[in-house]
């Protein structure tokens, strides 16, 4: 059997059997893969650790016909201080299902891994609000996905935008206030939150976490993030059902 040596993460942990795991990977290599690991739920495992949600490792994986299954596993990152808060369990649970829905097979994912790793540390051993750290992640992985929103001209008419202004999820970003009466669902979006998503599509990564927004920019943040999401990968959420019951 063919030994594929990757780097991941562990999107979700499936019990099978009386001791078996099947796992969703997000993986450097070879984007999203199904993977058995025997054994894992034993307490003696060598996979216990390296097969929790969250884990971040590099992974030895016999490539199988139907399914794969684990080998070795050598462990990054578990960022185990984040099971330990409710918040910060639910949004990153939250993160994990929206990658688990908007990932491929087969296709390398290093920008995708490489975000989702940078969120999970900053969650894990930061005090950021976990929102605005969700809102981040959101509107960069939908841009890595391409569904990058546009931000500068007017989708219906190619205007200059200038804030505050509309926001179409369905038509893919702004809408001026000339076009914004012939399309419905439209947001209005302040010069504030404009500048916000501008800012997370643009940044490099190691900036993207450097600032900080008033509560009511951040409602704006959630509200428009929800709706743009909703519309082009149209799956509803549980975990951030939960989160907006809280």
């Amino acid at each position: 059997m063919k030994l594929l040596k990757v780097k991941g993460i562990v999107l979700r942990e499936t019990a099978v059997g009386e001791a078996d795991k099947i796992l969703t990977l997000l993986t450097q290599e070879y984007g999203k893969l199904s993977v058995s690991a025997r054994g894992a739920r034993k307490p003696k495992s060598p996979f216990v650790a390296g097969s929790q949600l969250f884990s971040y490792c590099n992974f030895v994986i016999c490539e199988g016909r139907n399914i794969h299954m684990l080998n070795q596993l050598e462990i990054i990152d578990t960022f185990h201080t984040i099971p330990k808060d409710i918040i910060k369990l639910s949004y990153g649970v939250y993160m994990l299902e929206v990658l688990e829905k908007i990932s491929l097979e087969n296709t390398p994912s290093e920008d995708v891994l490489l975000l989702i790793v940078k969120v999970l540390r900053v969650l894990s051993k930061s005090n950021r609000d976990p929102k605005l750290i969700t809102r981040i992640f959101e509107f960069r992985m939908m841009a890595l996905s391409g569904y990058m929103p546009e931000t500068v001209y007017c989708v219906d008419c190619g205007k200059i935008m200038e804030a505050p202004c509309g926001f179409s999820a369905h038509l893919g970003g702004v809408v001026c206030e000339d076009c914004r009466s012939k399309n419905r669902y439209v947001h209005t979006i302040s010069k504030g939150a404009l500048y916000t998503i501008q800012y997370i599509l643009s940044s490099p990564l190691t900036e993207l976490f450097n600032f900080a927004v008033s509560e009511e920019i951040l409602k704006e943040l959630s509200s428009i993030a929800k709706t743009y999401i909703n519309s082009h990968i149209e799956n509803n959420f549980k975990t951030l059902d939960f989160l907006e019951q809280l």
